[in-house]
């Protein structure tokens, strides 16, 4: 079976010659459709640098990265913003919605700059909001939603432009743990039923029970790959 996400030998460093600094070094995993992979390890271990090198926000110093078999590592800037708009979806720490637009309007609005014709976006979104619990609040803006409902639609939103690779930089961050385990049950559920690529970066090991796989990182480098739900 083929990767959705591959990262051979990659390398991130900063600086040149004696001046190098190592941000991450010979990493090594892939990740198929339909596995939902947790990234953990101590702050500074390059967590955050690798969602970013996953994402195209940060260019490897050496290495191979591939999406479905489409190799990501040397796009130019234009390129790299292609594959987030239409490749990748971004959830982070919170929800970052839109305060003036309401939950519905939060994806069409995703729909219309990922250039997906008008009916087939409505569709979409109206699917979304239904599978998320989420139809009942279509019409409501931001500041009336609680915080597990506000992170509902930033996966929702996360998902309009029917993503190959899913993303997550410690989702449950501002969450209370109930809230937070709510949200990614319902991540990890959908990951799966769409046959999608996940990585999510987390600290909270009570999150792990919803994953494939936990990859611990030390240093810049893979210290240890977690087998789970075998």
């Amino acid at each position: 079976m083929t990767a959705k996400l591959l990262m051979e030998d990659l390398h991130v460093g900063f600086g040149t010659g004696d001046h190098t600094t190592t941000i991450l070094e010979s990493i090594n995993f892939s990740i198929h459709a339909g596995e939902f992979v947790a990234i953990t390890g101590p702050s500074g271990s390059g967590k955050s640098t690798l969602l970013s090198v996953a994402g195209t926000l940060l260019t490897p110093t050496r290495g191979h990265l591939l999406l479905d078999g489409q190799s990501l590592s040397r796009l130019n800037a234009k390129e790299s913003a292609n594959v987030r708009l239409h490749q990748i979806g971004f959830i982070f720490q919170s929800a970052h919605l839109i305060p003036y637009l309401n939950v519905e309007d939060q994806l069409l609005y995703i729909g219309k700059i990922g250039k997906i014709p008008k009916q087939k976006a409505k569709k979409r979104a109206d699917e979304l909001l239904d599978m998320l619990g989420l139809d009942h609040r279509r019409r409501h803006y931001p500041v009336h939603l609680s915080g597990g409902e506000r992170q509902r639609v930033a996966i929702a939103r996360a998902w309009m432009n029917d993503p190959q690779l899913l993303l997550a930089d410690e989702p449950t961050a501002s969450l209370d743990a109930s809230r937070g385990q709510e949200v990614v049950e319902t991540l990890a559920t959908q990951v799966r039923q769409q046959q999608i690529a996940a990585v999510m970066v987390t600290h909270d090991t009570r999150l792990f029970r919803f994953c494939d796989r936990v990859i611990t990182l030390s240093d810049g480098k893979v210290d240890q790959i977690e087998e789970r739900n075998e």
